[in-house]
C-alpha cells in the first residue's frame, strides 16, 4: 500500500453507498474509490468528513478525480481537477458487492414482485 501512495494515478472515481443493518435506522456508507478502473480502496462509516478523511488518507497522487459533487469532495487535499459526473465505474462496482455480498444486498434488488403476463 505505502508503494502506490508514491504513484501517480490518472484518474479517480469516489462515490459512496448506503445500507444499512437491521432496520434503515442502523445505516453505514460504503465509500469507494476506482484508480484508473482497476484499483479499488473501500472505507466503512458514517458519511461524514472525518470517515472521508481515513478514505483519503489511503488514495495515491492523481491527476483527476471525478465525483457525484457531494460538499465533502470540495476538501480534496489534491483537488486541483476535479470533474463531477462520471461516477459510473463506482456505481459498476456498487452493483457487483450487492450482487455478491449478502450483507449488502437489498430485498428489491433483483426481485419480481408482479408477472408482466
Amino acid at each position: 500500500m505505502k508503494a502506490l501512495k508514491k504513484k501517480q494515478v490518472n484518474n479517480l472515481a469516489i462515490d459512496e453507498m448506503r445500507s444499512y443493518i437491521g432496520n434503515k435506522d442502523n445505516d453505514f456508507w460504503l465509500w469507494t474509490v476506482v484508480a484508473d478502473r482497476r484499483i479499488k480502496f473501500f472505507e466503512m462509516g458514517k458519511r461524514t468528513e472525518e470517515t472521508f478523511y481515513l478514505l483519503e488518507q489511503k488514495l495515491p497522487k492523481y491527476k483527476q478525480v471525478h465525483t457525484d459533487g457531494y460538499h465533502i469532495y470540495e476538501n480534496l487535499r489534491n483537488g486541483k481537477r476535479k470533474k463531477f459526473g462520471l461516477t459510473n465505474w463506482n456505481e459498476g462496482l456498487h452493483s457487483r458487492l450487492r450482487d455478491r455480498l449478502k450483507r449488502l444486498q437489498r430485498k428489491t434488488k433483483g426481485i419480481v414482485k408482479t408477472s408482466m403476463h
